[in-house]
């Protein structure tokens, strides 16, 4: 499976082909815009850059020759044995595109999207090709972040699974498999969890964003660069995981019983969180703000390989 589809030449799209075309895959990419391709190339050598300051292994040159951009969608679909969409977050524009995909890749391509939050059922609830969709859905940037959530539905073929692994595999990916079909997976339903919560704290005075934010930048977050919440409880109770739920178990039982109502996120709500947001970073400087996250990700990155924290 020497050759894969990228649909979508944004942000998403150009970290996907980095991201394949380093570890060895031939990368067509479509956009129903073209221009988007005007800045493509150097948006994926930049992150193929990023990616070999992490992996000196990896060749910028010879893997940006690997892609081949602007293809139309017909060629993609001819030529390729896996499809990565990346399209807008809007149901019924996945379900077409689906659609299309569906009708002009032959019935051994995977066809798989990037959707952060819709399960594959609900694009694909019309098709006669579901058993070869599934979500494979990444973090935010892919390419510094190798988490990858596959989700299949009920109806996607265990062949189907196992080729997705596959790409995943020899892609470098931290694959997270969902067992069950929900809307959200796993990343973004935790995600969500902890964003209410801060949402719920700030909207009824509890604390500002800046101190809610020092919280995860200061606290939680830095032991969760490296482990995970059962990990992290393991280790918080000299007995362990076990010992920490009968010491602190009904603290959070109690906890959730005032957790139930969902969070004020009106325009309000988020007029006062931009104020404070500006006033802490201009949109002058957020472009430059990402530019520094990316390159502490890199570094983050290159340091738990180099401690086998992978």
């Amino acid at each position: 499976m020497k050759n894969v589809g990228v649909i979508g030449g944004g942000l998403i799209g150009a970290s996907w082909a980095a991201i394949f075309s380093k570890s060895g895959f031939n990368v067509l990419v479509y956009d129903s815009y073209p221009e988007v391709f005007d800045s493509f190339e150097s948006r994926v050598q930049l992150f193929l850059e990023e990616l070999k300051s992490i992996d000196d292994s990896i060749n910028v040159e010879e893997s940006l020759k690997r892609i081949k951009i602007n293809v139309t969608i017909e060629e993609l679909c001819s030529s390729v044995h896996y499809i990565q969409e990346s399209a807008p977050e809007i149901l019924s524009v996945k379900q077409e595109l689906f659609a299309k995909l569906d009708n002009l890749a032959s019935d051994d391509v995977v066809i798989a999207s990037s959707s952060s939050a819709m399960p594959i059922s609900s694009i694909t609830q019309n098709l006669r090709g579901q058993h070869r969709c599934i979500i494979a859905h990444p973090a935010n940037p892919p390419h510094l972040i190798p988490c990858v959530e596959l989700c299949p539905s009920e109806n996607t073929s265990q062949k189907t699974i196992e080729k997705t692994q596959e790409i995943f595999k020899t892609s470098g990916a931290s694959i997270v498999n969902v067992r069950k079909e929900i809307d959200g997976f796993i990343l973004n339903r935790l995600q969500g969890a902890l964003l209410n919560e801060a949402m719920r704290l700030y909207s009824e005075g509890y604390a500002n964003s800046d101190e809610i934010d020092a919280t995860i930048r200061d606290g939680l977050g830095l032991r969760w660069a490296f482990m995970g919440p059962f990990e992290t409880i393991d280790l918080n109770a000299p007995g362990g995981i076990k010992d920490y739920i009968a010491r602190y178990g009904p603290m959070y039982v109690e906890m959730a019983k005032n957790q139930t109502s969902i969070p004020d996120w009106s325009e309000n709500v988020g007029e006062k969180l931009e104020a404070e947001r500006r006033e802490k970073l201009s949109h002058n400087e957020l472009v430059e703000r990402a530019n520094k996250r990316n390159h502490l990700l890199k570094s983050l990155r290159k340091v738990k390989i180099d401690n086998d924290e992978v």
